[in-house]
């Protein structure tokens, strides 16, 4: 039959691919999930379902997800589909109160799957979704239905397609709009899917009020999708990633990938309205943030694909060659051209400074702050923490020893440190391996650029002990901003790397610790491109537009850099020049033939 220039795709990742995972997903991740799914174009969207906690766990969250602002935001708005699952009139009143627009009740074609999915009879089933349909009708509210094992039952076996034309006709007579058809345990092929459509075709259905849910169990999931299309049906179930399996169907894979299905249907020119690069991105990120393989065959590979042309210098992407300079207990120093890396290396204590840590490291950092030879430092570390703090088991065993007046005070150490690192000339990076805790918070935001595994978090969990972060709030509020600092401090909440991306604080993130080793080698490649000297420059001016806004010393610092820029000799005449003659200019390769490393 002729083909439409159109498909509707609903996401079901959010509840149908995260409800069969025993590790409990963090709230803040799903509201990324779904605001990054609705970034890439996602109008329709299932965010969760308002079931018992004890027969699905992971939804125990469902109140607080749809009562998320931002959540929210996405449901009311007047081109959004966000069907929310319930089971009864229990449900559909807390989906009225929370302001839902649309509720999706779920039957089950047989008996056996019936009684363990929502422990009753396929006809007390039928009943139970009357009374929901009724109800959300006279309240306004859009119902969508839904039809489980249309094949096979994990429990019954074979099912028989009378019984799917009988649950189908029910629904759509008390009022659903949409039927979706759900092959639960994935065991479909596309010859089933031609035989069932027909059946009910010839059953008086409109095949237009249908949509194909299909699971990917046997591999069968993108080709019974297309099989569904050919016949007539617009809208199609899928989850990102191929996230998902039912809990009451043992065995039974993941729903066909969105970013599969998507790339099959732009493909053969037939439009979804959904961005495939961002889509990749966020199966690439979700698998990552839930440590599951990524089971989208087209994701993986635009991921692929993007990751090998991010490098856009001109300069071939490769991986560093780093050399020891000099090891301690409890440091390295590691040296790649003009870079020099400092890693914290006391895993087991979560990288807990001591005061000879925090010795050693003012130590480093001033001497490669004077050596010329280097452009660019970069602070990380060994294992799960980037950085705990201060080892106070290392003060009281100072304090028992009659130490402690011996050596300067925590404040005049952090002091000395942060501002050593804040004010190098050179460009400092913090390349962010795991969770970072009071005084790690203060090393990694008091350099210029962080890169991060997005999977780690910090928290300035002070308040809760009657303390505050005082020594590092000056660092937090330059690259936070005071309200975003504000609260963070008052609420000493989890705060993610994703979420410090999105305001800025958070430069690049990585998917793992191994990513982050080729992110940072990339993002190092890629300032080849920045002349060290001018970036010097760049710092100064940025600190004095932070410390004197449209003051005097704010004008005097542009001044003496414009004056100091344009002097004859500066870097400016070598990128000038080379400007004009159309070519690029290796700043790191012009350093190192002209400087003799001290570090």
């Amino acid at each position: 039959m002729a083909r439409t220039p159109f498909v509707r795709i609903v996401e079901v990742g959010p509840r149908d691919g995260l409800q069969n995972i025993k590790e409990t997903v963090p709230l803040e991740v799903k509201v990324e999930l779904i605001n990054r799914l609705n970034e890439a174009g996602t109008k329709c969207m299932e965010p969760t379902s308002i079931v018992s906690p004890k027969a699905i766990p992971q939804l125990r969250d469902s109140q607080a997800l749809l009562s998320t602002p931002s959540v929210n935001n996405l449901i009311q708005r007047p081109n959004t589909r966000y069907p929310v699952l319930v089971p009864n009139l229990k449900g559909l009143e807390i989906a009225k109160r929370l302001g839902v627009k649309e509720v999706c009740v779920f039957i089950s074609a047989t008996e056996g799957f019936s009684q363990a999915n929502i422990n009753c009879t396929v006809a007390e089933g039928l009943q139970r979704a009357k009374e929901v349909i009724e109800h959300a009708l006279r309240a306004g509210i859009a119902v969508r239905g839904a039809v489980s094992c249309i094949f096979s039952d994990p429990y019954d076996g074979p099912t028989d397609p009378a019984a799917v034309l009988h649950t189908v006709r029910s629904l759509l007579s008390y009022g659903c709009y949409e039927v979706l058809l759900g092959d639960t345990v994935g065991v479909g092929c596309p010859e089933d899917v031609r035989r069932l459509l027909s059946y009910l075709k010839e059953g008086g259905v409109d095949i237009e009020k249908l949509a194909g849910h299909f699971h990917d169990t046997y591999g069968q999931a993108v080709a019974n999708s297309w099989a569904a299309y050919e016949f007539g049906i617009r809208t199609f179930d899928s989850a990102i990633a191929g996230l998902g399996g039912c809990p009451f169907a043992p065995g039974a894979k993941g729903n066909v990938a969105t970013e599969d299905l998507v790339y099959s249907f732009h493909k053969a020119g037939i439009e979804t309205g959904l961005d495939l690069s961002k889509l990749s991105a966020t199966g690439e990120w979700i698998s990552n943030i839930l440590k599951r393989p990524n089971n989208s065959r087209a994701g993986q590979a635009i991921a692929q694909k993007n990751v090998s042309s991010k490098n856009t210098s001109g300069i071939p992407a490769k991986k560093l060659q780093w050399h020891f300079v000099e090891r301690s207990p409890n440091l390295d120093i590691l040296r790649s051209g003009v870079n020099v890396k400092i890693v914290l290396r006391r895993p087991q204590n979560g990288n807990a400074l001591t005061s000879d840590m925090l010795t050693q490291l003012q130590s480093f950092v001033q001497k490669a702050s004077s050596d010329q030879s280097i452009s660019r430092i970069i602070l990380t570390a060994e294992g799960k923490f980037f950085c705990t703090g201060m080892d106070l088991s290392d003060k009281v065993k100072a304090s028992a020893e009659g130490q402690q007046e011996k050596k300067k005070s925590d404040h005049a150490m952090f002091t000395e440190l942060f501002e050593t690192i804040s004010k190098a000339p050179q460009v400092t990076i913090a390349a962010i391996n795991g969770p970072c805790y009071a005084g790690g918070i203060g090393l990694a935001f008091s350099c210029d650029i962080r890169i991060a595994v997005e999977t780690a978090s910090l928290t300035l969990s002070e308040v809760k002990l009657g303390l505050c972060p005082a020594i590092i709030s000056e660092y937090l509020i330059r690259e936070w901003g005071p309200s975003f600092t504000r609260e963070a401090m008052l609420s000493a909440r989890a705060i993610s790397m994703t979420e410090l991306k999105s305001i800025g604080a958070v430069h690049v993130l990585a998917k793992d610790v191994a990513d982050l080793d080729s992110q940072l080698d990339n993002y190092l490649i890629d300032l080849r491109k920045a002349a060290p000297e001018a970036s010097t420059l760049v710092k100064r001016v940025v600190s004095a537009g932070w410390s004197s806004p449209g003051g005097q010393i704010q004008r005097d610092t542009i001044k003496g850099v414009f004056e100091g820029m344009m002097k004859l000799g500066s870097e400016s005449e070598v990128g000038l020049g080379a400007f004009r003659a159309k070519k690029s200019v290796d700043w790191d390769t012009l350093k190192e033939n002209h400087s003799k490393p001290k570090l």
